[in-house]
């Protein structure tokens, strides 16, 4: 993994050094002694390069679980596919919701889909992931009133709700399970 970010960091460097050279020079030319208009490594060549490196390490995945303050943005996030919407409902005050939050994160990581270091998505999951914090008004518009719960849904149509007690877990990956498999 460090091998990996000094070949990022040199990537980088050519890419500034090759930006900062001036346009007479020919050393940086896919053929010798072409002309000014030659065509050279340019900066969008550089950066193709960058994103093989750091876009395709499987090591480097880090979950998306997409964070939900409006209305708006809520029922953006389910119509955006048809897969499962996993949303989990917290307090950031709550014990129990911190610890269950550990728990939803490893659940994201196996089941949700995960991006790379620069923000694409690099694997697509059974479901997608989302929080809402309680300190949003969205909570009680959706009618809410013990923490943490989890939400299943598939568009718009509510699947499953879950008031998260020690067994959660197991209860969330029935019904995706449930859900997931054709009928």
């Amino acid at each position: 993994m460090v091998r990996k970010y000094y070949l990022i960091v040199a990537a980088a460097a050519f890419n500034v050094i090759l930006a900062s050279l001036p346009q007479c020079c020919h050393s940086f030319t896919t053929e010798p002694y072409l002309t000014n208009n030659a065509k050279r490594w340019n900066t969008s060549h550089l950066q193709m390069i960058f994103r093989e490196l750091v876009s395709n390490d499987e090591i480097d995945l880090r979950v998306n679980i997409t964070s939900i303050q409006k209305k708006d943005a809520f029922e953006k996030f389910l119509k955006e596919d048809d897969r499962l919407c996993v949303i989990k409902f917290y307090a950031p005050f709550c014990k129990a919701c911190k610890a269950f939050g550990k728990k939803f994160r490893k659940l994201a990581i196996e089941r949700g889909d995960a991006i790379n270091s620069i923000g694409e998505i690099a694997r697509h999951g059974d479901a997608r992931f989302g929080e809402v914090d309680f300190s949003s008004g969205l909570v009680k518009e959706l009618g809410i009133t013990k923490f943490p719960t989890v939400a299943i849904y598939r568009g718009n149509e509510l699947l499953s709700e879950i008031t998260c007690k020690a067994d959660a877990i197991e209860k969330i990956t029935a019904e995706m399970d449930n859900h997931l498999t054709p009928r």
